[in-house]
Parts: C-alpha cells; sequence; structure tokens
C-alpha cells in the first residue's frame, strides 16, 4: 500500500497523471486532388518606384489527410503562366517575358516550381484554424526549406481549403542576382498568397 501511495506521488508530482488521455479521431487517411480551376498563386514584388503584382498558374497538386486533417502533400506551379496584373499593353507582355526569362525566373530551363510539405503542426487548430507548415521549396533549380502558417476554413476526409501568405528571399533561389541594377533595386522579398481548394477523387480513403 505504501509503494503504491508512493509511486501516485511522484506521478502527480512529475505531472505525468495529469495528462489527458487522448484518442484517435475516426476516419483514415485520404488523398485529396488540388483543384486547379480554383485554387490561385498571388505574387507581389516590391521597388522603389512602386510594386507589380499578378498570378503563377498551378498545375496539379495533391494532399494528404490523416483523419481529416492535413499531413503531407505537394503542390506544382507553372512558372511559364506568370501573369503581370497592374500593367496594360505593351508593358505587360514586355514584364511578363523578362520574369519568365533568364534575369528572373528562367522559365524556359526551369518550367516548374514545387512545394513539397514535410510536416504540419496542428496545436493551435483546433480553435483559430491556424497550422504552422514545413515544407521544401523548389523553385529556379534550388530547393530550400521555408516555414509559413496556412489559414485551414475547411478540413475533412473529402474537401479541404486554406490560404496561406509566404514571403520568399528571392536571393536564396538565385533569382535576379545576376543582373546588378535588378538586384540592387528590387526588393528581395517575394510575396506569394496561396489560396488551395482540394477534393476527394475517386475512392481514394483507406482505413487506419
Amino acid at each position: 500500500m505504501k509503494a503504491l501511495l508512493f509511486c501516485l506521488l511522484i506521478l502527480s508530482n512529475t505531472g505525468i497523471g495529469k495528462r489527458p488521455v487522448s484518442y484517435p479521431k475516426p476516419g483514415g487517411v485520404s488523398i485529396l486532388t488540388v483543384d486547379t480551376s480554383v485554387s490561385t498563386i498571388k505574387w507581389q514584388a516590391e521597388k522603389p518606384t512602386g510594386v507589380h503584382h499578378g498570378t503563377i498558374g498551378i498545375r496539379s497538386g495533391s494532399l494528404t489527410l490523416h483523419c481529416g486533417q492535413l499531413a503531407g502533400g505537394s503542390i506544382v506551379a507553372d512558372m511559364n503562366s506568370i501573369i503581370v496584373a497592374d500593367l496594360q499593353q505593351p508593358r505587360k507582355t514586355q514584364l511578363e517575358n523578362n520574369l519568365k526569362g533568364d534575369n528572373f525566373f528562367d522559365a524556359e530551363r526551369f518550367p516548374l516550381a514545387r512545394l513539397d510539405i514535410l510536416s504540419v503542426d496542428h496545436r493551435s487548430e483546433a480553435s483559430y484554424h491556424f497550422v504552422t507548415i514545413s515544407g521544401n521549396l523548389m523553385l529556379h533549380g534550388i530547393t530550400k526549406r521555408i516555414v509559413f502558417t496556412a489559414n485551414v476554413s475547411k478540413s475533412t476526409i473529402t474537401n479541404f481549403i486554406a490560404q496561406a501568405d509566404i514571403v520568399i528571399n528571392r536571393r536564396n533561389w538565385g533569382i535576379a542576382t545576376k543582373n546588378f541594377k535588378y538586384d540592387t533595386f528590387i526588393n528581395t522579398d517575394i510575396h506569394l498568397h496561396v489560396m488551395l481548394q482540394a477534393d476527394k477523387m475517386n475512392d481514394q480513403i483507406t482505413s487506419l
């Protein structure tokens, strides 16, 4: 009896006995396909004389959910689809061609960009719908780790909707670094606003 009381006292003091019991949520593993018709990437870049912004098309993507929560996935963007939204012709096409050229994203050599989700921290999602995502971003032939926060508005085994603001330093991916004028007078930050919607295709759900 004394030994039992002693063990309970140790558990109480270490906090082990106070930990709530957690049970897995019902469900399984589901693979959702990114709906490229409604998912978007908006970009913004700044310079001393102003700001340019536009869009980049999403070519494909899939998300892995465990019990209705995001666990992994990948998104592929088409760098040849860059659009400038704040200029009129002919400057619009001129800047688009420049961004696709070797001064910037060099889309002929590196036509695709890819984000691979490595881990997702859900600790605050239950109350605020925010999750912290860590992943590898492959851009301009260079892969770097990035961490960002996503706002999840819907997450089930069949549907997922979220958006995120991501800021990257273009120099880390060798973008606009070979041209002195561009490297000096264009802000190093590229702002990306990503909105993703994904849905279950066919019967892509397995039990735990």
